[in-house]
């Protein structure tokens, strides 16, 4: 290959190495404006910091893992429901010997019960 040719290919990826590291250091704000675990801003002065969430289990999510895990079987839902007056989590799952069960998810303890 010519000495000229060398340096012409040298010369592109030197410029598309810097168009590559242009176009990513674009791309990052965006990217990281877009995520919900994105860096808050603090509170306006005098004014305290938002209190952490009242109910730490209080999420489908978790109430169908605990189910789950408590019981081995396949989760069919997940409900909000009431249990003597405390707000959670009605899951019903298939248990592995094929029966059905419902249970209770307690969001402020975060345990299933019957």
């Amino acid at each position: 290959m010519s000495n000229r040719l060398q340096r012409w290919r040298q010369l592109a990826l030197v410029a598309l190495a810097g168009l590559l590291a242009v176009a990513d250091a674009q791309a990052q704000p965006w990217f990281r404006s877009n995520r919900s675990d994105d860096y808050a801003p603090p509170p306006p002065r005098g004014q305290p910091a938002r209190p952490p969430t009242a109910r730490p289990y209080a999420d489908p999510d978790r109430a169908a893992n605990a189910a789950r895990e408590a019981t081995g079987g396949r989760v069919l839902g997940v409900q909000g429901a009431e249990q003597n007056g405390q707000p959670g989590y009605r899951v019903r799952i298939l248990q592995p010997d094929g029966r059905v069960r419902s249970l209770h998810f307690d969001p402020a303890s975060g345990k299933m019960r019957d």
